[in-house]
């Protein structure tokens, strides 16, 4: 297991990683992280009381890539 903690202008957020189950999506997201590609990304989705989403440089919710410049399957676990 791993962690990552995300700083926002509204505190931090604890993100909880499980790279046994889900390596290509730990790696991406690590790697993006130490690369800077989340600074200063806005929150482009939020549902009070249920979820925030960020991550996508546009600030659409459509836009971004992978560390290998495209998409990946998804990595579904039973977990």
């Amino acid at each position: 297991k791993g962690k990552v903690i995300v700083t926002t202008t509204l505190g931090d957020i604890d993100v909880e990683l499980w790279p046994k189950e889900a390596p290509k999506a730990c790696r991406n997201f690590l790697q993006l992280c130490m690369e800077g590609y989340y600074d200063n990304n806005i929150f482009h989705r939020v549902i009070p009381k249920f979820m925030a989403q960020t991550g996508d440089p546009t600030g659409t919710g459509t836009g971004g890539e992978s560390i290998w410049g495209d998409t990946f399957e998804d990595e579904i676990h039973s977990r």
